[in-house]
């Protein structure tokens, strides 16, 4: 009796851990597609679009971007800026050697046909997610600087090819895609760590001391890196936020944030806003990046995908189990604190 007991106990454990296995997979799953080129997209609407129809919208390829270097490897998170008649696009450029990716700029005359004007900024590590931003009349740049172990902000000498340091935002610590709203009454920034978690940081003003709010962490898990500027819609902030469910550029969904009091809510609002669009080669295995701001009484946006490399797929353990445990810590949090 003692035996099928046992027996049952072992069989009924082996189940479980079986519908757990699927669950996750479910969730996340363990072999994801093998995707590795970005690209740029780029549209305009008199509306705030409800959705995107990125395969009918322009594309700076990379294809296109090698034609003036011919040993680009990739273009991605734009940002853009219009200053007079001209259209900005900065954007992360990764060449083929083993030099670390550069922030490059794309121009345009009439936001439709974008020409590569260069290099604007370059250091010794890694430089990506270039936000560009106008404050007191001066122009600022606060890219992810984490191979330098810092957050630190750059100051435009001669807009929009030449930028210095002036400043470090947070000392000693590596974060992912910092993201900053400023205004007369609220100074916020959020970055993600190495262990995917999302922070709030909070400020006097864009110099003054950056501290941890006090309900600093914000989200967990595979929806936890920002994916763009923060914009304002229907009185409240949008975020757009990575989704990796099914690896890095699954796609993107778009949060809502209300301050007040010093306090914060927060909510979905859009899972996947943009997601792989196998309509487009560029954009096949996913996309991750938005910025969407309101120029001249229109929408203008810029976004990045990646196409696939093969129809292959690759086992991925580590990350899930990693991933899945994050998003059930992110949901007690969440439940604890919302």
């Amino acid at each position: 009796m003692k035996k099928i007991i046992s027996k049952r106990i072992v069989v009924s454990l082996i189940l479980f851990f079986i519908g757990i296995l699927f669950l996750m997979n479910y969730r996340i799953p363990f072999f994801k597609q093998n995707a590795g080129v970005w690209s740029i997209g780029y549209g305009i609407g008199n509306e705030f679009p409800e959705k995107m129809e990125v395969e009918k919208n322009p594309i700076f390829s990379l294809e296109k971007l090698q034609e003036y270097i011919p040993d680009s490897e990739f273009l991605a998170d734009p940002f853009f800026w219009k200053e007079g008649d001209n259209h900005y696009i900065f954007f992360e450029h990764k060449k083929v050697k083993l030099h670390a990716a550069s922030i490059g700029i794309l121009v345009s005359e009439n936001g439709k046909d974008y020409e590569f004007k260069g290099t604007v900024l370059k250091e010794k590590f890694h430089l990506s997610y270039p936000q560009v931003f106008k404050h007191k009349n001066d122009y600022y740049m606060l890219p992810e600087t984490q191979g330098a172990n810092h957050v630190i902000l750059y100051k435009a000498k001669r807009f929009p090819y030449e930028w210095e340091k002036c400043d470090t935002l947070l000392k000693n610590t590596k974060y992912k895609d910092p993201t900053i709203f400023l205004s007369d009454t609220l100074n916020i920034m959020v970055a993600t760590d190495q262990n995917l978690t999302m922070h709030l940081f909070e400020a006097d003003s864009l110099f003054g001391k950056w501290k941890k709010h006090t309900k600093h962490t914000v989200l967990m898990g595979s929806e936890s890196r920002p994916g763009g500027r923060f914009f304002i819609h229907k009185n409240g902030l949008m975020l757009p936020i990575q989704n990796a469910s099914n690896g890095y550029g699954t796609g993107l969904s778009l949060y809502k944030f209300n301050f007040k009091n010093g306090d914060y809510t927060f909510s979905k609002e859009k899972h996947f806003y943009l997601k792989g669009n196998k309509k487009t080669r560029e954009f096949n295995a996913g996309m991750h990046h938005l910025d969407i701001q309101k120029i001249d009484g229109k929408y203008y946006y810029v976004y990045d995908g990646i196409r696939l490399l093969n129809e292959e797929k690759t086992l991925h353990a580590k990350s899930v189990f990693k991933m899945n445990f994050m998003d059930l810590k992110n949901w007690m949090h969440q439940k604890v604190n919302n």
